[in-house]
């Protein structure tokens, strides 16, 4: 069966438009649950991509009983990376437990590829990671805390209403453990 090669490219072009007109009326990330966010990700990506804070956000207000750790982060932060590993050790050893560690990467958007991900991979990071591309920091720092001023590392521990801070570097891994079980008592 002979196929006209114009025939060829106009039925892949049909499927490309077809392709493009799904993807267009998919829904908007900023209305996924928080757990749509972090257990999708885009091109393939070992993270998702927060275009804006509003896709972020609920993650900060949950009400259940899963005590959060999310840590804002960049490559670039020598302190933040030093800490990498403790919020590493407590996904391993809180695995199976109501506890969710997230680092949210404050890396540059253009540099999200080129530095953040090969940081990742060369890391093997397995804590849940989102990358925030959002750089109007001061249009939502203070929706995260009105004690932080941006510098990072910054730490955020809650369960429902009882909220924990952590502004700088950790001291230690005993530091973080001992932030984590204080909210988790409550």
């Amino acid at each position: 069966m002979n196929h006209h090669p114009m025939l060829t490219r106009l039925l892949l072009f049909s499927i490309l438009l077809i392709g493009l007109s799904c993807t267009a009326n998919s829904p908007d990330p900023a209305n996924k649950s928080p757990e749509d966010i972090s257990n999708s990700s885009r091109d393939s990506l070992p993270f998702v991509i927060a275009e804006k804070f509003a896709q972020l956000e609920p993650l900060l207000h949950l009400q259940n009983d899963t005590t959060y750790v999310i840590n804002f982060w960049a490559t670039w932060c020598k302190p933040c990376v030093a800490e990498l590993p403790w919020f590493e050790q407590l996904h391993e050893e809180m695995a199976g437990q109501p506890v969710k560690v997230v680092l949210i990467s404050m890396d540059f958007p253009k540099q999200i590829e080129s530095k953040l991900l090969p940081f990742v991979q060369e890391r093997q990071l397995k804590a849940q990671l989102i990358a925030l591309a959002d750089m109007d920091y001061n249009s939502w720092i203070d929706k995260v805390s009105t004690k932080w001023d941006g510098a990072i590392p910054f730490t955020l521990i809650y369960k429902n209403d009882h909220r924990q801070i952590k502004l700088g570097e950790l001291d230690s891994y005993e530091e973080l453990k001992a932030l984590v079980a204080e909210v988790r008592a409550d």
